[in-house]
C-alpha cells in the first residue's frame, strides 16, 4: 500500500499461486495412492493349472488377460492372442459350475508393469471360494498365461482419475478467483484514489477535479520601481520581475 487505501494486498497473488502448484502436488500424490493400492483388487491365477480364489461379493466379475504382468519375482510377458484356452469356475461349496460368457465391451488398463485386456465375464450369486481352471483342449500345451478376476476395476481406475482431476481444477479454479478478485478490487481502489499527475507541460494535472493547476510561485520580497515625473506610476512585482 502506498498510504492509500486500494484494495488487497499483492500477498494474496502469492496465494493464488501458492494454491495453484499445491493442487497439482495434491493430484500427484492422490492418484499415486490410489492407483498403488489396485493391485489388491485383483485376483490372479497361472494357467494351464488350477486355483482357488476368493470372491468376496456377489454380483459380476471380469477376467482379463495380462500380457504384461508380474507375480512375486517373476515377469511374464506375452502375446495378446491366446486361442484355443479354454477356463471354468466351479464353486467349491455346491460344486456348480459358473459359466464364463464373452464380455459385451472391450476394456482394458495399463498402469507401472501391469497390463491386461478384458476376455471374460461372469456373474455369482453368492460370495465364497470358487475354483478357476483353465487349460488348453487342443494341444494340452501352450503358454502360461497370466489371467486376473476382479469386480469393477476398470471403473475404479476411472473414478480415480476423475477424483483427481476433480482436485486439480478445483484448486486452479481457486486459485484464478483470488486472483482475479485482488486485481479488480485494486484496480477499483486505484481509481477511486488516483495521486496527482504532471503532463508534458510540467504542469499538475488533478484527475478528480477534471482540471490543470498552475505551479504555485514562491513567495519573496517585492522590490519597487518608481518612475521619474511624466513616467508612468510607480508599481511593486515580486523579486527578479520588473515594471515597464
Amino acid at each position: 500500500m502506498n498510504g492509500q487505501d486500494t484494495g488487497p494486498s499483492r500477498i494474496y497473488y502469492g496465494v493464488a499461486a501458492a494454491i495453484f502448484i499445491g493442487g497439482w502436488v495434491l493430484f500427484g500424490l492422490f492418484l499415486f495412492r490410489s492407483l498403488s493400492k489396485l493391485p489388491e483388487k485383483l485376483q490372479q491365477v497361472v494357467v494351464p493349472g488350477k486355483s482357488d480364489i476368493t470372491l468376496a461379493k456377489a454380483g459380476s466379475y471380469t477376467v482379463y488377460h495380462e500380457y504384461r504382468s508380474t507375480i512375486g519375482a517373476r515377469v511374464y510377458s506375452g502375446p495378446r492372442d491366446i486361442s484355443g484356452l479354454e477356463c471354468r469356475l466351479v464353486s467349491k461349496a455346491t460344486g456348480a459350475e459358473i459359466p464364463l460368457t464373452a464380455p459385451l465391451g472391450s476394456s482394458n488398463y495399463s498402469y507401472g508393469s501391469r497390463a491386461g485386456v478384458s476376455v471374460f465375464d461372469f456373474k455369482i450369486d453368492q460370495p465364497g471360494v470358487y475354483e478357476f481352471s483353465g487349460g488348453y483342449a487342443d494341444t494340452g500345451e501352450g503358454p502360461q498365461v497370466v489371467l486376473a478376476i476382479g469386480q469393477g476395476f476398470v471403473g475404479e481406475i476411472l473414478l480415480t482419475v476423475l477424483g483427481g482431476l476433480a482436485i486439480v481444477f478445483g484448486c486452479i479454479g481457486l486459485a484464478v478467483a483470488i486472483a482475479a478478485y485482488t486485481a479488480v478490487k485494486r484496480q477499483k481502489g486505484a481509481r477511486a484514489h488516483p495521486g496527482p499527475l504532471r503532463d508534458l507541460k510540467g504542469k499538475w494535472r488533478n484527475p478528480r477535479m477534471g482540471h490543470r493547476e498552475e505551479p504555485r510561485a514562491r513567495k519573496g520580497p517585492s522590490i519597487c520601481l518608481i518612475r521619474p515625473p511624466g513616467g508612468r506610476r510607480a508599481g511593486c512585482a515580486p523579486q527578479g520581475h520588473f515594471v515597464s
